[in-house]
């Protein structure tokens, strides 16, 4: 191990965290101190794997190991605390998104981000894509109209905070935020949302229904939340967006994004993307590691003292739209101003 290694400790070492474990596990230049888990035998687990000290408390973790960074993967009701505690120490950290499920608590650790000066990223990866990048690029010069955008799952992740709005914020909050993201990093910031919600589906388990284990699910005890959402979006820029999604039980995942822009059509699949415009057709595919780029980024952040392309403030950013959308619905479905929902002096 390389002695200059960015020493990191994870908090959450389920789904996502994984893939950032095993990204820092495969480089010399980043080091697996410890990991937590509010249940010991996952963060055994981890440590078994990658390297590092199990541990089921965050802050005794932060206060026992010599740790540079942290990198935050936890539930969407989980953050603000280990964040804040983060700032209090000078621990850089990373965190997944969403950065939180309400304005007020985004807004206290954005303060304490500030107020501390610690480095931080956000996880949404796809603005660290290469060929999403490129897209970027040549969209700049042209004048956007449309960003349309889908979300589209056969089913509702089976955890049980997924069902509650106050646990997960909703499939708008937890997961169309990569879209809604997407297309501020595309099209630039929102102006204002009008949302609408409803559920379609019956939820309720039939008698004698057993529960399977992981996996997305077609019923589910206590579903509070919508599961079909539309949201039109007004960019500051004068451009127009749409946002769908669904967890309705279908077939398959889809997912889609497109960009209509003066003189070029932009789509973009995953990490790829495919535009035509007056030079002809272009498609750029991402590497394999594509979504490692994200973390890299932010550990040289760290081991330079230097910046990162996707900080705090850009996460509290990208939630508002999301946090809008729901207020719009609260209000009849009226417009509703990003302006209203950010923090002041974002």
């Amino acid at each position: 191990m390389d002695e200059m290694a960015v020493r990191l400790g994870f908090v959450g070492t389920g789904g996502i965290a994984n893939r950032h474990l095993g990204c820092a596990q495969k480089r010399d230049d980043m080091e697996v101190v410890a990991s937590c888990d509010v249940i010991m035998e996952r963060a055994q687990e981890a440590a078994n794997k990658y390297g590092g000290k199990a541990y089921d408390d965050a802050v005794a973790m932060m206060d026992n190991e010599e740790l540079d960074a942290l990198v935050i993967c936890t539930p969407p009701f989980a953050h603000g605390d280990i964040e804040e505690a983060a700032c209090e120490r000078d621990i850089h950290f990373f965190v997944e998104k969403p950065v939180a499920i309400s304005m007020e608590l985004a807004g206290r650790v954005l303060k304490a981000v500030r107020d501390s000066g610690v480095i931080t990223q956000v996880g949404y990866m796809f603005r660290k894509s290469a060929p999403i990048i490129a897209a970027q690029k040549m969209l700049s010069t042209r004048a956007i109209a449309m960003v349309q955008a889908h979300y589209y799952m056969p089913g509702l992740p089976n955890k049980g905070w997924w069902t509650k709005m106050e646990l997960g914020g909703g499939q708008l909050v937890e997961q169309a935020t990569h879209m809604l993201d997407l297309g501020r990093f595309l099209a630039g910031d929102v102006k204002s949302v009008m949302g609408k919600t409803s559920t379609v589906h019956d939820w309720v388990p039939p008698a004698g229904y057993e529960e399977p284990e992981g996996g997305l699910v077609s019923v589910k005890e206590g579903f509070e939340i919508p599961d079909t959402t539309a949201l039109i979006l007004e960019y500051e820029s004068g451009a127009m967006g749409t946002l769908s999604c669904s967890l309705v039980p279908q077939v398959k995942w889809d997912n889609g994004f497109k960009v209509v822009a003066e003189g070029a059509l932009v789509t973009i699949d995953g990490a790829n993307a495919n535009w035509t415009n007056e030079d002809g057709e272009v498609t750029e595919e991402a590497p394999s590691d594509w979504y490692d780029a994200v973390l890299v980024e932010f550990t040289d952040a760290v081991a330079s003292g230097g910046t990162t392309t996707i900080p705090y403030e850009e996460g509290v950013k990208s939630l508002a739209i999301s946090l809008a959308g729901y207020e719009s619905v609260k209000r009849g479905n009226a417009p509703v101003e990003i302006a209203e929902i950010l923090p002041v002096g974002l």
